[in-house]
Parts: C-alpha cells; structure tokens; sequence
C-alpha cells in the first residue's frame, strides 16, 4: 500500500514537472497573439512606454544602404516606419492624385524593394474626398497592423482605426464617430495591450472640443471610452502610454484666453480613472513611462515633469535657458533613468535647438546645441547611441555618444524619428528638395560584401546625394523561475528514491 501510495506520489509530481516545463518553453501560453509584437520596433517609439529605447545596437557610422521612394512627387513621408516580426517595414505616407490627398500604406522588405501598399478610401473619389493617416501604425504579435486616421465623405467627416492583414487585406475596420454625428478624430498613434486591447486618443467637436481615449477589442468592436466631462472643453489630446503594470495614461489640455493647462489621466484596464493630474502649461507631446512607472511630461514652457505612479510630483525640471525655451519633442527614457528630450531656446534673436539629457533624480546631465530647433524625438541604440534630427529645411541627423559627444552626423532634412531593426539597420524619413525618402544606414553587422545583385527588380536605390559629415516569434518569458523548475526535480528525484527504498 506504502508502495503505491508513493507511486502515486511520484506520478503527481512527475506531471507537475512536465506542467511547469510547458508552460514555461511555450509561446502560445505565454503570451497572447493579439499583443504589441515583442520584436524589432513594432510601433513609434519602440514600445507602449513611449521610451524610444531600442533592443538592438543601431548604426556606428553614416553609411547607407539603402533609400526608398514611393515613384509618387507628391508623397510625404511624416512618421516613423514600424517593424512587424518578420523585419516588414510599414510606412505611413499621403499622396495626391492631382485631384485627392489619400493615405497609402507601404509595406516594405527589409532590402527597401515593395511589398505591397493600401490606399485608404471607400467607394469612388470625387473631387471632395480625402484621407490622412495620424501616426504610425501599431504591429501586434500575430502580425495585424493598426493604423488611425480620418477621411472625408461627401459632406461628413470620419476617424478610423483599420486592422490589416500582413498581406496587405482588410482583418476590419472601425469608425470613431459617435451616434450624434460628431466627427471623432484620432489625434494619435496607437497603442497595444497585452490582452491586445488597442488604446486610441481622439478628439471631437460639440460647441467646443472634447478629449477622449478609445479602447477597441482586437475584433474590432468597442471595448470602452473614456471623455473628459468636467464641463470645459479640451483639445491637443497626445498618443497615450501603458505602464509595465497596464495603467493606461493619457494627457489632454485645455486652452483658454491667454493659457493653458494640461492633465494627465491615469486609467484602469477597464475605463476607470483612478487620478488626475494638473500641469499649469501646454504639453502637446505624449507622456513617456520609465520602467521603475515614473512617467514623465514634457511642457511647452520648457519644463519636465516627473510623476510617480500615485499621481504626485516627483520632481520638476525648468531649463536655464529661461523665458523662450521650448520642448518640442516628447521625452525618450534610456535603460538606464537617463531622459532626452529637444526644443529650442531664445538667443537674441536667433532661435538655436538643444537637446537635454536630464538624470533620473531631475538633475541636469548635459545639453547639446544644434543650429535649429530639435523637433524629432529621440531614439535611443542598445549601447546608449541617441539618434535625433533636428528638422529644419537644412537639417541634420545626429547619433551621440552618452556623453553628449557627436558620434556622427547626417546633413539631410528629417521628418520622422528614426526606427532601429534586429540587425542594426536604422530607418528614418527624409526629404530631400520636393521627393521624400525611406533612408537605411546600415547598422554595425551589414554584410561588407553582399550580392551585387540580389534582387534585379529592386526598386530601391542605393544613396549617392546626402552631405555627409562625417519569423520568427520569440518564445516570450512568463516569470516562471528556474528555481522552481529546479525544485520540483529534486522533489522527484526523492519521491522516486523514496520508492526505491520502500521497495
């Protein structure tokens, strides 16, 4: 009886082992297929903590691999391209037909030749219809695309999110206006959950503008939403953000006579508000969350403020620029606390840009000055490279050493922040006189002597014009210990020892 008692014993945990092992090796189990992709950069900024830290060591130097261009004059590139898991470049751009502007998704191989492209419209064009994307789009882990704007029918406006398919079809599509006929619009880029809820900041007009945050289940259908209803009205509503815990924050501003003021919400998974937050200033930029949950807001008085996951102040940063500066990028968040975030500042009448590294503690670390404003966010290379631009009609594309010390530097005019691939490549958008590029610089494992011709119908081209100067899914981690794996081995090997000895 002894013996099969311990039998019987050895049997449970055996099966417990076996248990614990798949749950730990599996990724179906582990992780849901709906959520944010884990790979490359599945959505501007890198994450839904909006850090801009990337995973992967980009580019030590300004050669290039590769530029793209749509063929189209009348293409704009004006976001940065997501990555879904298989290294497919996404590309939001707008285009005219010589009668419409139209919205026209890009999926691109990571060589730079065409994949394929979807243009947003319903029914046929006439001479009134337009439509826009806002942001980038969002690549969840099964490979869908979400993608936001707005279009124009007949007399009636629409914001949108549209599911696509990695081949380019239609999974759904889901319109934000509401059953009063007011016209919602996506304000910007999207945002993944684990349980693959997709979070959308939007506004809309009803004798004056009301913020509001859209949460929509990967089937498409309406989840919740969230309005601000305190009876004033607010406007200029950020991309939002999702702390590692899953609080959603979001930011809106009311604008009155001659200020501004500025919240910044906290929300559950389920739509409720669990603080509120009041900046005295315009922040236009999204909020960025550090992984110990301090999030922080970028003002357009020149202020960075730090605030706990309770909702206080944890600190407050004011430039000693003074009274002209101006953030105008939303902050990047390195690995390791230290925050970038860009703007301009007053001198005389000259309008120079910096960038500022600020310390986790809200104490300055360094600036770095260029000769105009900084108007594209910082993105940050796993060896602590920050890349950034500064946007200007001759511009220029900087990666810094994290010391502030220029790394090198690439004279062309940027308009997107950079996206960084699992091989190091870095992708950003340019334009260059009236045609706008798709630009690759190679990143530090780029084969030195490829195939010199690995695809005869390429319709990328390597870059000769510039100013130099200088699918596989992971298996995710589910927090199972290898102690506890470890453990329950110890604890079959003595059961089965134990029945040796009975025996």
């Amino acid at each position: 009886m002894i013996t099969k008692l311990h039998k019987f014993k050895h049997l449970t945990l055996l099966l417990a082992l076996i248990a614990l092992i798949i749950i730990s090796i599996s990724p179906v189990m582990a992780d849901s297929s709906d959520a944010l992709a884990d790979s490359q950069y599945p959505k501007a900024m890198n994450d839904n903590q909006n850090t801009g830290q990337s995973q992967y060591v980009g580019p030590q130097n300004n050669s290039t691999k590769w530029n793209y261009t749509t063929g189209d004059s009348n293409s704009q590139i004006m976001y940065a391209p997501s990555i879904g898991p298989d290294g497919t470049l996404y590309l939001a751009t707008r285009f005219n037909n010589g009668t419409n502007d139209l919205a026209n998704l890009y999926a691109l191989n990571p060589d730079g030749t065409k994949k394929w492209n979807y243009t947003i419209f319903d029914g046929i064009l006439y001479e009134y219809y337009y439509s826009d994307f806002i942001g980038s789009p969002a690549i969840a882990q099964d490979g869908t695309i979400y993608i936001n704007g707005h279009f124009k029918d007949y007399s009636m406006k629409y914001g949108f999110l549209y599911a696509l398919n990695p081949d380019g079809t239609v999974k759904w599509k889901y319109f934000l206006n509401d059953n009063e006929g007011f016209t919602v619009f996506p304000t910007g880029f999207p945002a993944v959950g684990a349980d693959g809820t997709i979070y959308l900041s939007s506004q809309y007009y009803e004798s004056g503008w009301i913020a509001k945050l859209n949460a929509i289940n990967p089937d498409g259908t309406k989840k919740w939403e969230y309005a601000v209803s305190e009876g004033q009205y607010g406007s200029d509503v950020p991309s939002p953000a999702i702390a590692p815990d899953g609080t959603i924050y979001f930011v809106y501003n009311y604008h009155y006579s001659s200020s501004s003021d500025a919240h910044l919400c906290a929300l559950d998974q389920n739509g409720g508000l669990i603080w509120n937050y009041l900046i005295n200033g315009y922040v236009k930029s999204h909020p960025a969350v550090a992984s110990d949950g301090t999030i922080y807001l970028a003002a357009r008085d020149g202020k960075l403020y730090a605030i706990n996951p309770n909702g206080t102040q944890k600190w407050e940063y004011a430039t000693e620029k003074g009274v002209g500066t101006d953030f105008i990028t939303a902050p990047s968040v390195a690995k390791y606390g230290t925050i970038y975030v860009g703007g301009l500042f007053k001198d005389d009448d000259q309008y120079p840009g910096i960038l500022y590294a600020i310390n986790p503690d809200g104490t300055f670390k360094w600036s770095f000055t260029t000769p105009h404003a900084v108007g594209i966010e910082a993105v940050i290379g796993d060896d602590g490279t920050i890349y950034f631009g500064d946007g200007a009609a001759v511009g220029t594309f900087y990666a810094l050493n994290p010391d502030g010390t220029v790394k090198w530097s690439l004279e062309v005019e940027p308009t997107t922040s950079a996206a960084i691939a699992s091989n190091g490549d870095l992708y950003l958008g340019l334009v260059m006189g009236q045609t706008y590029y798709l630009y690759s610089v190679q990143g530090p494992r780029f084969n030195p002597n490829p195939d010199p011709n690995p695809n005869p119908n390429n319709t990328a081209s390597a870059a000769t014009t510039t100013r130099f100067s200088g699918n596989t899914i992971g298996m995710q981690n589910t927090g199972i210990p290898m102690a506890g794996i470890i453990m329950a081995l110890f604890m079959v090997a003595g059961g089965f020892i134990s029945i040796q000895k009975t025996q």
